[in-house]
């Protein structure tokens, strides 16, 4: 058998494979996103709507608060996994709260405390 000779260049780089586009996976991210701005904007109608019920009842606001807030979390707890609505209930919360300190902070700073030690303030019982 004769010997082949091998083509011997000098250039011995094997290029990287460019990384491929996955379009369907960004498809559907892309997807995804636009789904969740649109639940977003709708949901947001219902609570406006929500709201105005409330408002144009004659019962306090408080309460019509209640009631909506205990609906939806039993509807959560009814339908999510205990997990997932742990999750989110907390995940939820932690936002508002962090929203909440962010509106305070820009349109009443003189109502928020920056002191370090908040959680240990928030524990203490006042008696």
């Amino acid at each position: 058998m004769p010997k082949t000779k091998k083509n011997k260049s000098k250039d011995n780089v094997v290029p990287f494979n460019k990384p491929k586009i996955d379009k369907e996976a960004d498809e559907k991210l892309k997807l995804r996103e636009n789904e969740k701005d649109r639940l977003n904007t709708v949901l947001r109608q219902k609570c406006d709507e929500i709201i105005e019920i409330i408002d144009t009842s004659q019962i306090d606001k408080q309460w019509g608060v209640y009631a909506a807030l205990f609906h939806v979390k039993q509807m959560g707890v009814f339908n999510l996994h205990t997990s997932d609505y742990d999750m989110a209930n907390k995940t939820s919360s932690e936002e508002i709260m962090r929203n909440q300190r962010e509106y305070l902070q820009t349109s009443f700073p003189q109502f928020v405390n920056d002191d370090e030690n908040n959680e240990e303030n928030t524990k203490k019982v006042l008696h």
